[in-house]
């Protein structure tokens, strides 16, 4: 049986998604904004690394979702 792990970061990106009506696809303004690396992000995303505090402040600003 397959199990599915939901980060908030992926949450965020699906919200993201379904409040804009189209897919996420970062482009390189988004990752010089988010001061990320793009394979950084996806490891964020997929839960592979943790991010810092200054990473989940500016994710959170830019998705528009509360920190906490």
């Amino acid at each position: 049986m397959d199990t599915i792990s939901l980060t908030t970061l992926k949450a965020a990106i699906d919200s993201f998604e379904e409040r804009n009506l189209t897919e996420f696809k970062p482009k390189r303004a988004f990752y010089e904004r988010v001061g990320i690396n793009r394979i950084r992000f996806w490891q964020l995303v997929e839960g592979k690394k943790r991010p810092d505090v200054d990473e989940a402040h500016r994710l959170a600003e830019y998705f528009g979702k509360p920190l906490f």
